[in-house]
Order: structure tokens, then sequence, then C-alpha cells
């Protein structure tokens, strides 16, 4: 799982051992058994619940890519043993800097949108059957996005994935504006009528799910870092500004985020002095930020992150915005 978390200057942070319970406001690594993936960048972490009889779930890692080319195989981490299990599936497209989402009326489909190869970046979507390791490139109908990267720009509600902005080239994100939407149930894309002042083109930012509420927080555009925070609520379909008080977090992008009891957590990213190991929690219902403080050593600064590798944030790194190209799904 990349190298070693107490080589370097870095300190070293505590190993989770299986079965242990973690303490408050403290980070860890994970030692997992087994074969594990190659070591790799742009690849998807997705969190899957439990199932029956058992109390952990698992970490699904899906495909990324390495200097030599992009990846199309997948991977558990089983949380209850700490165990890798390479599944050997066949069929999907191989891409980095995609989106991953679980579907809510259909628990066993993980659906996968967007990203790049060596090729170009892609704006297709396949679904992959959890139950029998089969994957699908059903046809969709609808205005899809264009082709795009960097997908911390989607979020989740139920059995829809929202999608904004993303990277087209380089430094340089797609500057269309618009919210795109694609209904999992009925295998439609559309754009809903959104109101209000849409944020400005960007990619690398996050956008996180609360409720019925979209989040999205920084990002970049050429040499310009975002530091600003945006809402919709998707009921009403309305772009709001939000001037959050407390400790705000400055411009950043390729950073990390999760939703977790009504409130949103970022760690890491990269402003224009490097990478960041900072993370921040945003109180939805107060408007307000909080810097968090930790009793452990917190890991080494990140940029790129995608969700949960370790006990608290992520730490996937993401292929430079650099090689991202123009192009469709090939």
């Amino acid at each position: 799982m990349g190298s070693d978390p107490g080589s370097g200057s870095w300190p070293p942070l505590l190993e989770l051992k299986p079965g242990a319970c973690p303490e408050s406001a403290s980070w860890y690594f994970l030692a997992p058994f087994g074969e594990s993936p190659s070591a790799r960048v742009g690849q998807d972490a997705l969190y899957l619940p439990p199932g029956p009889g058992s109390q952990r779930g698992k970490v699904a890692i899906i495909a990324g890519a390495n200097p030599d080319g992009s990846f199309s195989d997948s991977y558990f981490l089983d949380l209850a043993s700490h165990r890798w299990i390479p599944t050997g599936w066949d069929g999907l497209l191989s891409r980095y800097e995609h989106a991953t989402f679980v579907s809510t009326s259909r628990p066993t489909s993980l659906w996968v949108f967007g990203g790049a190869s060596e090729k170009g970046n892609r704006n297709c979507l396949q679904v992959l059957d959890l139950a029998t390791g089969t994957w699908e490139s059903p046809a969709v109908s609808g205005p899809a996005p264009s082709p795009r990267t960097f997908h911390t720009s989607t979020a989740a509600i139920g059995d829809r994935l929202y999608v904004f902005g993303g990277g087209e080239k380089g430094v340089d994100p797609v500057q269309d504006q618009q919210v795109y939407v694609f209904d999992s149930a009925t295998l439609t894309w559309f754009q809903p009528e959104v109101r209000g002042q849409p944020p400005s083109p960007r990619h690398g930012h996050v956008m996180v799910a609360v409720e019925h509420q979209l989040f999205v927080h920084g990002g970049l555009a050429g040499d310009t870092f975002y530091d600003d925070l945006f809402s919709i609520d998707t009921k009403e379909m309305k772009w709001e500004a939000l001037s959050a008080t407390g400790s705000v977090p400055g411009g950043r992008a390729a950073h990390a985020a999760i939703a977790f009891r009504g409130h949103v957590y970022i760690f890491g990213g990269m402003d224009p002095t490097g990478a960041l190991d900072t993370m921040y929690k945003y109180h939805v219902g107060e408007n307000r930020w909080t810097k968090l403080a930790f009793q452990t050593p917190l890991p080494a600064g990140t940029s790129g992150s995608r969700h949960v590798c370790r006990s608290m944030g992520s730490a996937s790194r993401r292929w430079r915005p650099g090689l991202s190209r123009q192009g469709g799904c090939l």
C-alpha cells in the first residue's frame, strides 16, 4: 500500500490492527494481508457497506494508472480481516481519475463514469454486478457530459449521479458550467435547470452530498486555486454561494472530501506551495469551518485524494493533471 508510513522524515503513523477500535482524533494506517494492488494513482476507492452476517464492509479499489499506462483491474479490501481480495474480473475499460457510485435501489451495482486512459478522456458509463463480477456497458439516453477527468467533481444521491466541472486538458477545466444528472434507474442523462450563479469553470474541486444538498469546494483553473464554497439544494435546484465563518481553509485543489453525520470533512490537496496535510470540518447547519487537531501525527501531505483509504480521510493519489488529454470514450 505505497511507501512505509514510518519512513523518511515524517513521524510514524499508528497501525490499526484487525478488530481494534480506533481512538478519537487519531490517524492510523492499515497493513493488509494478501496480494495488494500495484502502485498507482488516479484509482477510485469506494466504501461498500457490510452484507448479511458481516459487521464491517469493504473498500473497492477500481482501476488507476502508472507511468506505463492505465489499469482495468479491481480489488477489495476486507475491513474485518484487513485482507486484500483481487477479483480478476475483466470487462472494465482502463481508466483513471474516474467516478464510481452505488445506487440505492440496486446496491449490488457499482457504476463507473468518465476519467481518462492514455488515449484520451472518457465520458462513458460502465456498471459492475458485484454479485457475479460482470461488467456491462449499457445503452443510455440523453445528453451526456463531454469527456472529462478529476471526478471528485461528482456526488451521488439515491439512484442519481450529479456531475459539475472536471478536467479537460492539463491544468485547464472544461468550460461547461452545466450540472449533469445520470439516473441509473432509467439509464438517462439529463440537464436540470439550475437557478443562480454557478461556480466558475474548475477541476480538482470536491463535490459531496449531505441529504438532498450538494456542496462544492475549492478547485483549480490554470494557476488559480479557489477557496470558495457553493451549495445546491437538489429539491430547489438553485446555486448558492456560501460565506462561511470560522477557520476557513485556503484555496486548494485535488483534496479529499467525505460527508459524515451532517458534516463535510476535507483533507489534503495542494495549493501554490505544494501538497497539504491539513484537515477541516464544515458544519452544515451552522455554515462554519473548523480546523481539526489530532493526538497523532498526520499522513504526509497528499494531493488528488478520492475517498476513504485510511481510517480517517483519504490518501489515494491522482495522476498529474498534465497527463489528462482531450478525447472521447476509446
